[in-house]
């Protein structure tokens, strides 16, 4: 269609064409020329023709479209010339509107086209029913006065040149069959399933043409109509070249991915058609690309085959550049629109269907790369800004993640800061809750998805992103509501949404907070750094805090209602009504039980909330402080309720203790261990914070010390009866008073009734009280009684020994009893037993150890040799003696004295001495025989004693003294004997031998005053 010429109008005209061809649906349009009456439109058009070509006929409309005057046009006027013309057709145009604006009509059969191309100009008709003045064919025809007239160039293609209208008329046919067999597909699956939400969501992106274009197929020999044109770029309101027309979006329902199958029929409907237009494959195959790479709902893993298919053909260079460039426009088509839908993730690829958007996403990331790895496709440039598809998709994901966090943002005025506190803390704990959704989502398909086909971490991406968001939002509400004290009102037991208190909305954004961290505790850890997220728990510290306040506070009243209702009543051997718990070894009252029961709420409290208890966290510390004094304040109450008790008790003649006591003590007991357990509660080990390990070890001392400090006071009241029975027995040297009659009964009875550690700690107290007494007993008896009595006291001690120390029940441990007390008396007793005659040989051992041990006190060495005979007799040989101290400048006269000790056990033996040798290292070289034998009765408990002296004028000191045992001397000859190296030097202070101790209780004894009295003349 060129032109139009003299349209008969009485003003100016605004035309354009309407083109229809008799049984063909299509309609095409030209292109609307402004204010003229001879226009020029230069459009071609293309359609189908029926084979039935008899009665189609070529209907041309030609109309005009009316304009109003607007302000742009108005203020364009250069005189009254241009506003008189516009006047002219306003007024036109409004008549037009009354004349339905059609100018008029040509109407051409095509039977009458004889030859295959033809034009001319055609006369316009009033209307479609009127006959047209048509001029002869090939000559031009008169204008016509009346309407004016139009000029036409008709064509029709034969099968032979329908290879000139090139594969878009494949494409256009193959996209309307594509459209066809999916709309069947969706329509069945909807009768079959039901709509599903990924069909739904995923078939959005699939257009359907509202008019479209039938186009009729009969054999081989189908006839084509062609419209020509000269200048085909000024057809802009055309129809495209394929002959579809304007799209809308429609949704489809397909339950999943069409993967290029079509049916039989469809298929060889499309084989046939690419044969008649004689469609190379290459050719065909980019058809079925461009059309396929429009719908969505094409597998992914089909659409990777058409493109392995389409490289394989550019490297075979099959393609020409026309159609490389069509490969270039369709790549970037596909490949904008899959970042768009990565944009839209959950949309198109929602996690509730993943068992068909797991594949499609992998696919299309797999295609991705497939563009990117082939280099003549790098090469056209197809992703934007010519980024790599890491970026592209990293830069689309976190497009959508900003976009999401928005959306979650302005849902329900999350971001109005008008709201109260309230109403902030509720929209964050909703807002954290759809965070940790989004986050579990990503963590449970997408990361996982993304991680193995494009190696990008998206659960990093999206965790940094979104905690960080969260953070910069949370934190300061919580710093702002926690920033003013709470009222007086908190430390009621009334609820406070503040606290941190299960069911409060602080404690509901608190574990969701906790669950979106543990979705990234194994992502690294500069993660953590990134997002601000990771000591979230330190908001929370003025919540913490408030729930302790009040939970204590509301604790310490209840145990001290408890203990005042305790009476810590229980008749033996059954459990009465006032005994709530019988522990694995010992029986609690009630008040025990709701304390521990306050316990058992706080910890079971603190678990739920899973503080982490940091070294020095200041919340943790508080509420081990807090424990520790529930346990401390319990204590405090019961000591004071059992101090009255026992003040009401009478124990003159007995160590039973009531029961009520003993309950008592078995409940603070029971919470020490409680305060005990805590080191689990915190995970404490002894290398942790040393200031908590000291909180929970001071309280411990502080409720033992308690408890220890209450038995003193009932010692206090039992030790007459303990005095007197220990007195008792002492004088009779019977320990049945001690032991039947006292301690028997009433520990038999406290091992019934106390827990273990307090019995132990009971009966260390009684025995350590019975050693005072028995010290004091030996004390005041010591320079009055003989060695009987004390053999007596020693078997009482010893018995009363074995009786705090069974091997068949409870008692002490041997080490615990073993006191330095209980081993000095022990000593002690021994000593006192023992005859005069014993202890000075007990003497003469004590410094026979100590010589040995001597090396610095020497005064100076003995070399003798001591044997027996075997003969019966002692054979005694001074070498010599050296290494002498002596004053300086004089020279010493010394000799070695001789004497078996004690003297009362050997009466038939005199003392011997050597004679004098003045010399610093005298050599005496004398023998010595004594007539004793080792068989003889007490000659192995004796001792050889030699005394070196030295003779000044007048005068004889002791130089050094040195003991030789005699149980220590060998029976051998002369020969054989060697000789032995003897320390020597003066005795210490009296009170230095345990054995001289006892001597001097014995003033009553003439052999001990005499002993004691030679031992000081020596020292």
């Amino acid at each position: 269609m060129y032109r139009g010429g003299s349209l008969h109008q009485e003003a100016t005209s605004h035309p354009y064409c309407v083109v229809r061809v008799s049984g063909i649906s299509e309609t095409f349009k030209t292109r609307v020329v402004n204010s003229t009456l001879a226009p020029s439109w230069e459009s071609k058009f293309n359609t189908g023709i029926p084979a039935a070509i008899r009665d189609t006929k070529l209907t041309v409309e030609v109309w005009h479209e009316p304009q109003e005057a607007g302000v742009e046009q108005l203020i364009g006027m250069r005189d009254f010339r241009e506003l008189s013309r516009l006047v002219r057709d306003a007024a036109a145009s409004i008549q037009m509107k009354e004349m339905r604006n059609l100018l008029g009509t040509v109407t051409v059969p095509l039977l009458e086209l004889k030859e295959q191309s033809i034009e001319g100009w055609y006369n316009l008709t009033k209307s479609k029913e009127e006959d047209t003045s048509q001029a002869s064919l090939g000559e031009n025809c008169k204008q016509s006065k009346k309407r004016g007239s139009i000029r036409l160039s008709l064509k029709v293609s034969t099968v032979a040149e329908l290879n000139l209208i090139g594969p878009h008329w494949f494409d256009a046919f193959l996209k309307k069959v594509v459209r066809h067999y999916l709309g069947c597909l969706s329509t069945y699956g909807n009768v079959r399933r039901g709509s599903k939400r990924w069909s739904e969501r995923s078939m959005h992106s699939i257009r359907r043409s509202t008019k479209s274009a039938k186009i009729n197929t009969n054999n081989n020999k189908s006839n084509r109509l062609n419209i020509n044109d000269k200048d085909y770029s000024t057809s802009c309101s055309t129809s495209s070249s394929s002959g579809s027309s304007v799209e809308s979006e429609v949704e489809w329902t397909l339950p999943t991915p069409w993967n290029g199958n079509l049916s039989s029929t469809a298929q060889s409907l499309l084989d046939h058609y690419a044969a008649t237009l004689n469609l190379a494959p290459p050719t065909t195959l980019l058809s079925w690309w461009k059309v396929s790479s429009e719908f969505f709902i094409i597998d992914q893993f089909f659409l990777g085959k058409l493109l392995k298919d389409i490289q394989g053909y550019m490297k075979e260079k099959r393609y020409s550049e026309e159609e490389i460039q069509e490969i270039s426009s369709s790549l970037r088509t596909w490949t904008s629109t899959q970042i768009d839908r990565l944009r839209n993730l959950t949309t198109y690829f929602p996690s509730s269907t993943k068992i068909v958007s797991d594949p499609q996403l992998r696919g299309m990331l797999r295609n991705f790369y497939a563009v990117e790895a082939e280099p003549q496709m790098r090469q056209l440039r197809v992703f934007p800004k010519d980024m790599f598809v890491t970026e592209l998709v990293k830069e689309a994901l976190t497009d959508f993640t900003k976009n999401w966090w928005e959306a979650c943002l302005k849902n329900r005025g999350r971001n109005s800061t008008q709201s109260t506190e309230d109403q902030q803390l509720v929209a964050a704990v909703s807002v954290a809750g759809e965070v940790f959704s989004f986050l579990s989502e990503v963590s449970c398909f997408y990361h996982d998805v993304f991680l193995r086909q494009a190696e990008i971490s998206y659960l990093r991406l999206t965790y940094i992103l979104l905690t960080s968001e969260l953070a910069a939002r949370v934190r300061p509400l919580l710093i702002k509501i926690y920033a003013a004290p709470p009222t007086s009102s908190l430390q009621h037991v009334e609820a406070d949404r503040q606290s941190l208190e299960a069911g409060t909305p602080v404690w509901q954004l608190y574990k969701k907070l906790e669950s979106i961290l543990k979705i990234g505790e194994n992502l690294p850890s500069e993660v953590h750094l990134q997002s601000d997220i990771q000591g979230f728990h330190q908001w929370f510290i003025g919540g913490v805090e408030r729930w302790q306040r009040k939970l204590f506070a509301r604790a310490r009243d209840l145990i001290s209602k408890e203990v005042e209702r305790d009476t810590f009543k229980i008749d033996y051997p059954g459990i009465s009504s006032y005994a709530s718990t019988t522990s694995s070894d010992f029986t609690i009252s009630s008040s025990a039980s709701g304390c521990k029961s306050n316990f058992t709420i706080i910890k079971n409290s603190w678990h739920k909330l899973a503080w982490p208890c940091e070294v020095g966290d200041r919340a943790a510390k508080r509420l081990l402080q807090d424990l520790c004094g529930l346990g401390a304040h319990y204590t405090k109450l019961v000591i004071a309720k059992l101090d009255s008790k026992l003040c009401e008790e009478n124990m003159i003649n007995s160590v039973f203790l009531p029961a009520e006591i003993c309950i008592g003590l078995n409940n603070i007991e029971y919470m020490r261990q409680e305060v005990e357990g805590l080191k689990e509660l915190f995970d404490l080990l002894e290398g942790d914070d040393r200031e908590q390990i000291c909180i929970i070890s001071n309280t411990i001392s502080q409720m033992e010390g308690a408890v220890l400090l209450f038995m003193d006071n009932v010692l206090k009241k039992i030790k007459p009866v303990l005095f007197k029975a220990v007195v008792h027995s002492c004088e009779t040297g019977n320990e049945a008073q001690l032991l039947q009659e006292v301690l028997d009964e009433g520990l038999c009875a406290l091992l019934q009734r106390l827990d273990n550690t307090n019995f132990q700690r009971f009966l260390q107290k009684i025995w350590n009280l019975l050693i005072v007494i028995f010290c004091n007993n030996v004390e005041s008896n010591s320079t009055k009684r003989n060695a009987e009595y004390f053999k007596g006291v020693y078997k009482v001690l010893e018995r009363t020994w074995y009786f705090f120390t069974p091997t068949d029940r409870r008692g002490l441990d041997p080490q615990q009893a073993s006191t330095s007390e209980y081993q000095s008396l022990q000593k002690k007793l021994c000593n006192l037993k023992m005859a005069t005659e014993s202890l000075i040989a007990k003497y003469y051992r004590e410094r026979f150890e100590e010589l040995k041990r001597a090396h610095q006190s020497c005064t100076a060495e003995l070399i003798v040799q001591a044997f027996f005979m075997r003969t019966g007799r002692l054979i005694v040989e001074v070498v010599m003696a050296r290494n002498i101290i002596v004053p300086a400048g004089s020279l010493p006269n010394t000799f070695v004295q001789l004497k078996l000790v004690p003297s009362d056990w050997f009466p038939n033996v005199v003392v011997s001495k050597t004679k004098p040798k003045k010399s610093g290292s005298p050599v005496f070289s004398e023998k010595f025989e004594f007539a004793i034998s080792p068989a003889d009765h007490g000659v192995k408990a004796g001792h050889l004693l030699f005394v070196l002296k030295t003779r000044q004028l007048f005068q004889t000191k002791v130089i050094g003294e040195a003991v030789v045992p005699l149980d220590e001397l060998e029976t051998t000859t002369s020969n054989s004997a060697k000789n032995k190296i003897l320390n020597m030097n003066i005795p210490r202070n009296e009170d230095d031998y345990t054995s001289v101790k006892a001597l001097k209780y014995r003033t009553w004894d003439k052999k001990a005053v005499s002993f004691l009295q030679k031992m000081s003349t020596t020292v």
